[in-house]
């Protein structure tokens, strides 16, 4: 008996994304795409329309399951800096299970696609503005109960997070010692310490 449509199309839709952020978009050939999915090219057009639309979509279901992972930790019940220490504990230990370096699919995307594609350069940028936006309301709420002064920035230290996270991302594309990637986030997050 054959499986449902919708199943075959999630996990058809998950193996392209893994592609993707493997090799990149334009290092993915349809051909590619129909070895990974498993479907004909005409099953795969009939799903998605175009490789691209399938690129859009891996993008949305990419940044739905970082934003899970987002709410997860950073909307838990812990104090806020504990919450923002546990978050960077989290990308470490999934640097160090991506044996394949892939990074983050959205970072390599921007590095990826030229500038001027604004429409994958938004999908891109506004899942990672959601991250952005969570760290400063845990940020806000870190001024709130004292563990930063009321003088600091949450917007700003949001923002030197996410060019941390960045960095991390790309740099364990360098293949660097082991520690080294705990050894930046830890100096990273003691720029909170210091406000």
């Amino acid at each position: 008996m054959p499986r449902p449509v919708e199943f075959d199309r999630k996990t058809a839709l998950h193996d392209a994304m893994l592609l993707f952020w493997r090799q990149g978009y334009y290092q993915t050939s349809v051909r590619d795409l129909t070895e990974a999915t498993r479907l004909q090219p005409g099953s795969l057009y009939g799903a998605f329309q175009s490789k691209r639309a399938l690129f859009l979509k891996s993008l949305d279901h990419y940044s739905q399951a970082l934003r899970t992972s987002v709410d997860a930790i950073l909307r838990s019940d812990a104090r806020p800096l504990a919450r923002i220490h546990r978050f960077f504990d989290h990308l470490l230990a999934e640097q160090d299970r991506d044996r394949q370096r892939k990074g983050c699919l959205l970072v390599n995307t921007l590095l990826e696609m030229p500038a001027e594609d604004a429409e994958v350069r938004d999908r891109a940028a506004g899942a990672l503005a959601y991250v952005e936006d969570t760290f400063a309301e845990v940020l806000e709420d870190a001024r709130c109960v004292g563990e930063l002064p009321g003088d600091a920035d949450p917007g700003t230290l949001a923002k030197l997070l996410m060019t941390g996270i960045f960095g991390l991302r790309v740099y364990a594309k360098t293949q660097p010692p082991p520690g080294t990637l705990a050894a930046i986030a830890k100096n990273l997050l003691r720029v909170l310490e210091q406000h």
